[in-house]
């Protein structure tokens, strides 16, 4: 899947453009009785091109992730360098009802790599626009530089139930070799003071505020499931 920005800086993927017609580019004229029939209908309803995940499901296909606070941090590869770096970075006139991703650093396609039962419990890794993985080190790290999936690179995603907001989940780490389980995080911060990014980690072994982040997909989809 290939990834595209507009004009508008509304992501788009080439793969749901539509496709140019064939044929003479003259414009067909329409009947007078077609016209009496096609009317224009208005829909003041604002167009939200992502919207947040309601199951498992959702989690296959392109996916941004926020952590919503005082300021709302997008979880991102850098644009200004090819690095393996991922962070959250702050987006501080956004709200988590309006934003979207703005650039294709902060896209990621998801895709189940060990089944579950129904989607849940299911591994996912995430791939990043540059064809990389996003993994947790053994350390605790988390940066998105792997070339193939592996134990590291494949997430548990876990819905996170008692949050107010659409969307909210968590993902978990089962660091090979052991028992441990690790959470993506975002790391302690003053949220009234955004800096450039946050760093993102796995060193938590239980949820909370900052392993809990709100996952959108695009709409498109939901209304082709």
């Amino acid at each position: 899947m290939e990834y595209q920005e507009t004009k508008k800086t509304k992501l788009a993927f080439k793969s749901n453009k539509r496709k140019a017609s064939s044929g003479s580019d003259k414009p067909k004229r329409k009947s007078k009785s077609s016209l009496h029939r096609s009317k224009p209908i208005v829909d003041s309803t604002p167009s939200r091109t992502w919207v947040p995940i309601s199951s498992e499901s959702d989690l296959s296909g392109p996916l941004v992730f926020y952590h919503s606070d005082t300021t709302i941090h997008t979880l991102s590869l850098s644009s200004l360098d090819s690095s393996s770096l991922i962070a959250f970075y702050p987006q501080p006139s956004a709200t988590i009802e309006d934003v979207e991703p703005s650039r294709v650093e902060q896209v990621f396609v998801g895709r189940v790599s060990v089944p579950g039962n129904n989607d849940i419990n299911a591994r996912r890794s995430f791939k990043s626009c540059r064809g990389l993985y996003v993994s947790a080190g053994q350390d605790g790290s988390v940066e998105c530089g792997a070339a193939a999936i592996g134990a590291l690179e494949m997430w548990t995603p876990v819905l996170v139930q008692d949050c107010e907001q659409k969307g909210a989940v968590a993902l978990k780490m089962c660091l090979p070799g052991s028992d441990d389980v690790r959470y993506l995080s975002i790391a302690a911060h003053d949220p009234n003071e955004p800096g450039t990014h946050v760093e993102a980690n796995a060193h938590a072994t239980s949820i909370g505020p900052r392993q809990t982040f709100i996952a959108k997909h695009q709409a498109n989809r939901s209304l082709q499931t």
